[in-house]
Formats: structure tokens, sequence, C-alpha cells
């Protein structure tokens, strides 16, 4: 919105006003406006993807997730969109420090950068809470039966045999 010190702007022929930030509709806007929504329409295309990746689930019989919570988590396109991201925050505080960021521009930005973050939030509770299905709970049991035996096993046969390495000892002296 224009305020009444917009027509003092006009007077003098500036491009920006001192007390309401307003600039008028220049090229370098429109460019910034575009730039803008095409990095976030390719942020948003990428979680649209990585959505449809959540519950894709394979297999007739013994059906499972194509994708485990952990190749969803360190994928390239969580890679994609934190790289997009990133790109956009940095232009951003480039334009702020050579005087080029409009207030419109800042809220445009602060309100897609809060709703992709929403989003990518509730992608990565999906991820982590989704249901696994029968064939997932049952290999994940014996997965973890395989880590325990795995790693209490080394354990238990070191104490046996400095067990009876200190009663071969005690029997020698």
């Amino acid at each position: 919105m224009r305020c009444l010190f917009c027509k003092i702007r006009n007077k003098y022929k500036r491009l920006k006003c001192q007390s309401c930030d307003y600039f008028l509709n220049t090229r370098e806007i429109k460019e910034g406006f575009d730039y803008l929504e095409n990095g976030f329409a390719k942020i948003n295309d990428e979680l649209d993807n990585l959505e449809e990746k959540v519950h894709i689930v394979i297999g007739i019989i013994f059906r499972r997730h194509k994708y485990t919570a952990d190749d969803l988590l360190d994928s390239k396109q969580m890679d994609r969109i934190k790289s997009f991201a990133e790109k956009i925050k940095d232009d951003i505080k480039l334009w702020e420090l050579s005087g080029k960021l409009s207030y419109r521009l800042k809220m445009f930005y602060n309100d897609n950068a809060e709703s992709v973050q929403d989003r990518l939030r509730m992608i990565n509770q999906t991820i982590q809470y989704r249901k696994p299905t029968l064939w997932e709970r049952v290999g994940g049991f014996f997965h973890r039966l395989y880590r325990a035996i795995v790693e209490l096993l080394p354990t238990l046969f070191q104490r046996l045999l400095t067990g009876r390495k200190q009663k071969y000892f005690e029997k020698a002296a």
C-alpha cells in the first residue's frame, strides 16, 4: 500500500518512498518477483516429488515401502531443496545489503519461506511416523535381534576369555 508521503516521492521523482519503502513497478522489482516465484516453484516441485515417494509400497505378498525413512531424509531431493532455499536466502540478503529489496518482495519471500518450512516439517513428520508394513515389522524385529547379537556377543566372549585367563593364571601361580 502507498502512504501520503508517496506524493512527495513523485514530486522529487524518487524511485523509493522513504517512509513506507514503496517502490514503483520497475523492471528490477518484476524480475525479483519472477525470480522468487520460479525459485519457490522449483522447491515446491521437489517437495511434491518427495511427498509422493513417502507412500510408495512395492510387492504383492510381502509388501514394503520402496524407500526407507533414512533414504528419504538423506535423499538428493532433500539436498536440492536445501540448496535452492539457501540460494534464495543468500540472494535476498544481497538485495537487502544493496538496497534493492522492497517491502513487498521481503513479505513475499517471508510468506513463501514460511509455507515451505511448514510443508517440509509436515513431510518429515510423515516420513518418521508412517505406519510400517507387516513385512517391515518382521524384518525390523530380525534386524534388531541381529544387532543385539552382534553388539552383545563380543562383550560376552571377552568376559569369558578374561575369566578363563584369570583362572589359568591363578592355577599357575
